[in-house]
C-alpha cells in the first residue's frame, strides 16, 4: 500500500498545486454529476434510507455501523503509519482486535468501553499531512464532494485492498458502509437540498469547511469571493 500511496503522491502534486487557486475548474461536470447524484437520492437511495430509518430499530442501526466500521480499521491503522502517526496506528490495530473478538464482529463498539474511541484516517489525510494540496474540488457518482487528493487516495486504498480481500468482498463492504453513512447523514441531506437557493454550492462550501477543519493545507475558500 505504501508504494501505491507514493505513487499517487507524486502523480497528484504537481496536478494539485496547479488548480489549487481555481478552486472548482470542474464546475459545470461536477454540477451534472451533482444533478445525477440527486436523481439517485430521490429515487433510489432516499427511499431506502427512509425505509431503513423506519423499519430498523435504532440500536440494530447502531450494531450494523460499528460492524461496518470496524471493518475500515485496517485501513485507519495502514494510513495512519503513512502519516507518520504510530500511536494512532495501534490504537487503530488494536480496536479492530477488541471489537472483532470482545465486541462480536465489531457489532458492539468493546474498545470504546476500553477508553480506546474511533478515530478515523484515510490515504488521502495522509497526503495531507506529506503537504500534498488537495486540488479542484470534484463530485463524484455516489460517492459525492471530494477533491483530486482525497479522490486519488481513494483509488490507492480501492486498488490496494482489492488485492488483499477481493474485488467482490470490497464492493460489498465499500456499498455496506457507504449506505450505512448516507442514511445517517440522509434527513440533513435532505433538508439542505429542499432550504438551500443552490444545493450544490451549499454542500461544496460545508465539504469544504470541514476539510480545511481537518487538513491544515486545505484553504478555506470563500465561496461569495469565489462566485464573484
Amino acid at each position: 500500500m505504501r508504494q501505491l500511496a507514493l505513487a499517487a503522491a507524486l502523480l497528484l502534486a504537481p496536478v494539485a498545486a496547479q488548480a489549487q487557486a481555481a478552486g472548482d475548474p470542474l464546475e459545470p461536470v461536477n454540477r451534472y454529476v451533482h444533478g445525477f447524484n440527486l436523481l439517485a437520492q430521490r429515487h433510489v437511495l432516499g427511499p431506502a434510507a427512509s425505509a431503513y430509518i423506519t423499519w430498523t430499530p435504532a440500536s440494530v442501526r447502531e450494531g450494523i455501523g460499528n460492524a461496518v466500521a470496524n471493518l475500515g480499521e485496517p485501513v485507519t491503522a495502514a494510513s495512519a503509519l503513512l502519516a507518520g502517526e504510530p500511536r494512532m496506528a495501534a490504537k487503530a490495530t488494536l480496536r479492530f482486535g477488541i471489537n472483532t473478538t470482545l465486541g462480536l464482529g465489531g457489532v458492539r463498539d468493546a474498545a470504546a468501553e476500553f477508553g480506546y474511541r474511533r478515530a478515523s484516517l484515510g490515504l488521502g489525510d495522509a497526503l495531507c499531512r506529506w503537504g500534498v494540496p488537495a486540488g479542484p474540488y470534484l463530485v463524484l457518482p455516489l460517492f459525492g464532494p471530494t477533491t483530486l487528493r482525497d479522490a486519488g487516495g481513494l483509488i490507492a486504498t480501492s486498488l490496494a485492498l482489492s488485492q488483499v480481500v477481493g474485488a467482490d468482498a470490497l464492493l460489498a463492504w465499500s456499498a455496506g458502509a457507504g449506505f450505512v453513512d448516507y442514511a445517517a447523514w440522509h434527513p440533513e441531506l435532505d433538508r439542505l437540498e429542499r432550504g438551500a437557493l443552490d444545493g450544490y454550492a451549499a454542500l461544496r462550501s460545508i465539504h469544504r469547511q470541514r476539510r480545511a477543519a481537518t487538513c491544515a493545507t486545505d484553504p478555506q475558500i470563500d465561496e461569495e469571493e469565489e462566485d464573484g
